[in-house]
């Protein structure tokens, strides 16, 4: 989850709708996309030290 790959249907359909270049929504899309991994893992790592 941690890049957004360009061959992406989800990267296409954000771009046309935000009216971006392709740079633009990649670079855009990266932090989106890196943001919430460091969320994910943030939030999902407490939980992992009280069940295994």
């Amino acid at each position: 989850m941690f890049a957004v790959h360009v061959t992406s249907n989800t990267f296409w359909l954000l771009q046309s709708l935000m009216g971006q270049t392709t740079r633009g929504t990649l670079k855009t899309c990266t932090v989106g996309v890196s943001l919430a991994s460091v969320v994910g893992i943030i939030l999902l790592q407490p939980i992992s030290l009280l069940f295994f």
